[in-house]
């Protein structure tokens, strides 16, 4: 299972930008869905909504780029 993160810790230009690299290839709705959950996230449940959307697959990967985004944040904060 993946870490559970809050979006707001990722800083607004760094997660969008990952986000969109990641789903650049779905539907422009798909795309809205998911920036409105991750905006919107509550933990467990918005992970299982995510995958519900993208497939368990998609949403690992996603989930460890952002996580990936955090960890470079976080060091580039110490």
């Amino acid at each position: 299972m993946g870490a559970v993160f809050r979006p707001k810790d990722l800083g607004r230009t760094g997660y969008r930008k990952v986000i969109e690299n990641s789903i650049r290839d779905l539907h422009p709705e798909t795309k809205d869905s998911i920036i409105r959950l991750l905006d919107s996230w509550e933990g467990t449940r918005s992970e299982e909504r995510l995958k519900e959307i993208l497939g368990y697959d998609k949403a690992q990967d996603l989930l460890k780029s952002l996580n990936a985004k955090k960890e470079e944040q976080d060091n580039l904060n110490i």
